[in-house]
């Protein structure tokens, strides 16, 4: 199966406005210097840029699913999604995530993704697999393993596995893989972020707060972002991007 390649241009998504009007790209910041609370309107994020200011209104938009019902990825990504109740909720919600962590993808190059809390179909996981060179590790304890077994054989997905257990047993084992730089998603996992993100050893992370967002968002960490995401077709859509003030990856 090959990966979905980014590249700027129109067909990746609709360009803002207050992007074209600027001579040169706004490039990526990652020195937390303070958050930004905005939000975020379905801009398209090519890598060296950051998911740029608000558009005026705030009304869900359908962006994130035309691009991806456009790639050649979705054959292999509709057999999991389509088993969700709302495939767009999704579908939407794992690609805010990866979205909002391309930029730092694009800085370490060869990383590892751990997402906490993936469900049993491990469709976050699927979709970065899918659609970034990162590796990737689903972690839940209700991981239908048989079926995403099944479905990576069928689809020949490389660079996904899984763990089918709650962090805190398998956080160890994480910790002791090969040294790579690891960005951490959160896609409305019913877990404690800050919780889980101090069992790790960590360069980034993005979480979506759906129904406990006291534990979804992250209370210790100064976010780089905070916003909402109106391209997730969700009610659940404010975010955080997080980078660990100790990640000699990012900020050396």
């Amino acid at each position: 199966m090959s990966v979905d390649v980014v590249t700027p241009g129109a067909q990746d998504g609709v360009i803002p406005v207050h992007q074209l009007r600027r001579r040169k790209p706004c490039r990526f910041r990652l020195c937390p210097l303070r958050p930004v609370v905005a939000t975020v309107h379905c801009m398209s994020v090519h890598p060296g840029e950051s998911p740029a200011g608000p558009l005026p209104g705030s009304e869900p938009r359908a962006d994130y699913l035309d691009r991806l019902m456009r790639r050649e990825s979705f054959t292999a990504l509709w057999p999991l999604f389509a088993k969700a109740t709302k495939p767009a909720k999704e579908l939407t919600e794992s690609f805010s995530a990866l979205v909002h962590l391309r930029p730092y993808i694009e800085k370490l190059g060869p990383c590892r993704v751990i997402h906490v809390g993936d469900g049993a179909h491990a469709r976050t996981a699927a979709l970065f697999a899918l659609k970034s060179a990162t590796e990737n590790i689903s972690v839940d304890p209700v991981l239908n393993v048989p079926l995403v077994a099944s479905w990576q054989e069928k689809f020949q997905v490389e660079r996904l596995s899984w763990r089918k257990s709650r962090l805190s047993e398998v956080a160890n084992e994480l910790n002791a893989l090969p040294p790579l730089p690891v960005l951490v998603t959160f896609v409305h996992a019913h877990t404690d972020t800050d919780e889980a993100l101090s069992l790790l050893h960590w360069d980034a992370a993005f979480t979506l707060s759906c129904c406990l967002q006291g534990n979804q968002l992250s209370r210790l960490h100064p976010p780089i972002m905070d916003s909402e995401d109106y391209c997730v077709l969700s009610e659940g859509r404010r975010f955080q991007v997080l980078v660990n003030p100790k990640s000699e990856s990012l900020l050396s």
